[in-house]
Parts: structure tokens; sequence; C-alpha cells
């Protein structure tokens, strides 16, 4: 038995794992937890879990987290790499609110397959959806802190996952390693961030400020530079210097934390979106 080890973006080792060796599986999992444990970005938490993705067999991940009570103001994060067609779809149904992963992530701990879990039509549409973007299987672990705080980590991709039952207890054990890990590895990254006073403690400018809500409206940095009468650069800087005082890693992660944390107001402006035409991250 040996596991195929595969370059990630960032040049680490990830691992594919046939159903014949999933015993490796849980060698594969146990040195991405002991680099998880010492991520310090979510740059690094991404490349991770996709090397994870890898070592189950698929192709597509999600860790989506809700902080919990020791952390102010509170957030919800997600880390992904969900094809942008389905997560369009799934913003544009509202389908948080009846998915059924989400349900039953919410009901208990543990590890879960997706399998017969839709029901409805509203359900099996998001089905259909899923399967036409290559996300046919999965499954999901949702892990709860002593905080309150809560973390629910899936995997999916096009083929069937440790379809015998000796596969998938393997396979549950890993992931929940692996969900608890990531879990706290976010939580420990949220800390140190809220830690560092010296950048974090420093007000926004208006023209930071005005720059983060005009990438919110769905403005290219060029549009925005109109208004500003500025250079387009001018205004991803401003964004940068928005991103190092929100205490997020890019410019789109600094639009949507100011606008979970109410730091701008889009009142005055159209729905937000974060289509792939927005430049803010180019």
């Amino acid at each position: 038995m040996h596991c195929q080890g595969f370059p990630s973006a960032s040049g680490t080792v990830g691992y594919t794992v046939s159903h014949a060796e999933m015993p490796d599986l849980q060698h594969a999992i146990a040195e991405l937890c002991f680099e998880l444990e010492k991520a310090q970005t979510y740059t690094r938490v991404r490349e991770l879990l996709l090397s994870a993705a890898g070592a189950f067999g698929t192709s597509f991940y999600l860790l989506g987290m809700r902080t919990g009570r020791t952390i102010s103001p509170p957030a919800q994060i997600v880390i992904s790499n969900y094809p942008r067609p389905w997560r369009r779809y799934y913003d544009e149904q509202g389908a948080y609110a009846f998915d059924p992963v989400i349900n039953r992530a919410f009901q208990s701990a543990g590890a879960f397959r997706w399998d017969g879990l839709h029901k409805d039509e509203r359900q099996l549409a998001l089905r259909r959806e899923s399967v036409r973007n290559g996300m046919a299987f999965g499954f999901s672990c949702s892990d709860r802190g002593p905080d309150s705080s809560l973390a629910i980590l899936s995997f999916c991709g096009r083929e069937p996952i440790a379809p015998e039952p000796a596969q998938w207890e393997i396979t549950e054990v890993a992931v929940r390693l692996l969900a608890s890990t990531a879990h706290k590895a976010v939580i420990a990254i949220i800390e140190s961030r809220a830690g560092t006073t010296s950048l974090l403690g420093n007000p926004l400018t208006d023209a930071e400020r005005r720059s983060l809500e005009m990438m919110a409206s769905a403005m290219t940095a060029k549009q925005a530079a109109a208004v500003l009468g500025v250079q387009p650069r001018t205004v991803r800087y401003y964004l940068d210097r928005a991103a190092e005082k929100l205490g997020v890693d890019t410019r789109r992660e600094a639009v949507i934390k100011a606008l979970a944390d109410s730091i701008i107001d889009t009142r005055k402006f159209p729905k937000a979106g974060f289509e792939t035409s927005m430049d803010i991250d180019d």
C-alpha cells in the first residue's frame, strides 16, 4: 500500500488514496493535522484542506465556521474551493435555510454522508445542481467548541467515497480529527489577529471605507477610481491597507468582513456581489 503524492498550489505534498489504500489515509491526515496546528494564515489553511481533499479522493472542500462567545464581534467564516456557479446558485436560492447538510450538522456532532438527505423539491433541486457541478458524492463533519463555536467541514466529488463499511469507519475517524484541528486552527488565527492592536486598532480612513463600499457594490477598481478621482492602483492600495487593519489576507475578505461587522454601509448601493469580474484581488 502507498500514498501517491502530488504538489499543491504551495508546493506542499498532498495525497491521493485509493479505496484499497484506506489505512494510509490515517497517516496522511495526521500529517496534515500537524501542519494545520502550525498554520498562521487562511491561505495556509486552504492549501492544507486542498491536500486533504486529495487524500479523501475528492475534488472539493468547504470549512464553514461560526465563532463562539469568546470572540467579539461574532463572525461567520467560509474557506472553500466549491465551484463558483454552485455557490451563486446556493446564494440566489437562499439554500442555507433548507440545505439538509447544514440542518444535519446543526442537529448532531460527528461525521455523516450526504446520501439520502435531500427530500423535498427544493432540496432535490439543490442536489441536482450539486451533481451538475461535480459534487455528486460527499460527506461532512461538524465540530463544536467549548465556547459554543461551530465548524462544519465537508468534502465532495464525482466518485463514491469509501463505499465499504470498513472504509467509511477509517474515513470517519480521519475527518473527525481533521475537523477538530481545522476548527482550532482558524480560531487561533482569529485570536492572534485580534491581538495585533498596532494595526487592528487603527480606524479606517474615509478613502479606505469608501473603496470598500464601492467594491461591495460590485464596482471594479477602475470604476471606483473614477469616483474617487484617483488611479486604480491607488484604490487597490486603499483596499490593501483596509485588509491589514481588518486582519484579513485579501481585498475580497476585507469587503466581506467590513460588511459582516457593519463597518461599511451599503444601503446607498445596489446589492453586494462577488462575481469573478470583480478585480479587487488583481
